[in-house]
Formats: C-alpha cells, sequence, structure tokens
C-alpha cells in the first residue's frame, strides 16, 4: 500500500534549512535525511522547532535558505496537495478530523485525489480490520469518538493517501498510556508489513527512541544530536534532558 512513484532510496532530505515566522527564525540550518523503509524520530522541547520542520517538507510553511528533497527531486514550488499526491501525508498534531463526517466520510476525505475505486474500498477495508475499534464505529460522526480513536482516525486518514513517507506529529498527545501503546504498535505494524516511512515529532522521547531506527534532537531550531536511536537512549546527555536519567 505504497505509492507507484519510484523511490529514490532517499525519501526525504532537508539539507541547512532555514525558516521564519516574521523576523523569527525558526529553523537555523536544519539538515536531516530518512530513508526508505525506515521510522526516525525527531525529538525536542516546545518550541524547539520540530513541527515547524514538518511544514517545511510539506510546503506549509516556505524555506528561507537550504533545500528540501523528497523522493529525489526538491520540492521549491511544488504546492501541498501536489506533494499528497507524490506520496507525502502528514498527519498533523490535534487530529483535526472532520467532526460532521462520519468514520468512513473520513476516510475517503483522505483517497480524494485517487481514481482506483476498487483500490480504495480494499484501502478502506484494511484500515478498518488495522483499527477495529473505528470498524464499530464506521457509520459513527468522527466527533463522537474519544481521542484515541480519533488519533486512529487521522492517521488512517492519512494512509489512505498511500504515503511513501508518513509524517507524525505528537500522535501520542493527550491520550492514556495504553491507547498511546496500542498506537505506537500499529504504526510499526504499518512500518514492518507496508514498507512506509515514517518520520515522527514526538514529545515522550523514551517511546520515540524505541519504536524507531535512527533519531535527531532538535534545541532552538538546530540539530544538536543524531544517531542510532538504541545509542541515544543510552547517552547519559540525552538521558538527563529527556529520559528522566
Amino acid at each position: 500500500m505504497t505509492s507507484a512513484e519510484p523511490l529514490d532510496k532517499t525519501v526525504l532530505e532537508l539539507k541547512d534549512v532555514r525558516a521564519s515566522y516574521g523576523n523569527i527564525e525558526a529553523l537555523k540550518g536544519v539538515s536531516l535525511t530518512v530513508q526508505a523503509g525506515e521510522i526516525i524520530a525527531l525529538l525536542g522541547a516546545n518550541g524547539a522547532g520540530k513541527s515547524s520542520a514538518l511544514k517545511v517538507t510539506t510546503g506549509l510553511l516556505p524555506p528561507t535558505g537550504g533545500s528540501v528533497r523528497f523522493s529525489g527531486r526538491e520540492t521549491k514550488g511544488e504546492r501541498t496537495e501536489r506533494l499528497v499526491k507524490r506520496g507525502l501525508v502528514m498527519v498533523p498534531e490535534g487530529r483535526r478530523i472532520f467532526p460532521a463526517l462520519t468514520v468512513k466520510e473520513n476516510l475517503l476525505m483522505g483517497a480524494y485525489f485517487r481514481k482506483d475505486k476498487q483500490e480504495i474500498r480494499r484501502d478502506q477495508e484494511w484500515l478498518l480490520d488495522l483499527f477495529p475499534a473505528l470498524a464499530s464505529r464506521a457509520g459513527q460522526d468522527g466527533g463522537t469518538l474519544s481521542g484515541g480513536e480519533q488519533q486512529m482516525l487521522a492517521i488512517a486518514r492519512g494512509l489512505m493517501g498511500r504515503p511513501i513517507l508518513l509524517l507524525l506529529d505528537e500522535p501520542s498527545l493527550g491520550l492514556a498510556p495504553k491507547i498511546i501503546r496500542g498506537i505506537f504498535q500499529t504504526i510499526g505494524e504499518i512500518n514492518r508489513t507496508r514498507g512506509t516511512a515514517i518520520l515522527l515529532v514526538e514529545q515522550n522521547a523514551r517511546l520515540a527512541l524505541t519504536a524507531s531506527a535512527r533519531a535527531y534532537i532538535m534545541t532552538t531550531g538546530r540539530i544538536t544530536a543524531e544517531g542510532p536511536s538504541k545509542e541515544l537512549l543510552e547517552n547519559e546527555e540525552v538521558k538527563k534532558a529527556y529520559l528522566g536519567g
């Protein structure tokens, strides 16, 4: 269930990217890569620039310097909807489902640009199997779901676009630990079975490092540490700053 567009091994590359909100520089030369099939974590405190990095990646925030390449092509000048069609999909912080639409209608909104009706139905069935809590509420309005169910729906809606790269912005925010564990297990399953690359922005550093292969740590708009997630889990400075140790 991935886009038909040929994959460059490097799915995403940010190189010395800068971006600003007015006079405030949010990104100060950020460089990172995501390889095909990887789960990468992007960690940092509130205001570190994590969400800004995602916005630049999806074209929602124009960079003031550096370059962004997705699937081997520079994204400068490409509209967000074109990037979605190419396989770059973001699940934003706060879920942002359509509360007045049913679960099934929300899923269909994730496939708004697709014309392959039979495959859309198959993907919808697959996702309702993947998230059984949604299957039992398929005809319910999205706004009536619990917070955890809404997060599941937001992820499922994103997957209806058949992404090459799925950007997840704070998927654990505001959820109970049991729900978080279930969602992260499903994220891992999606990556293993479908080969979808995932860039995960998450404040729960231990959870993100456990789920990912590599990680980058941001501080005030800069990447200040990077490496294999297992190594960062054992790094004393990372433990002190992010893991409560």
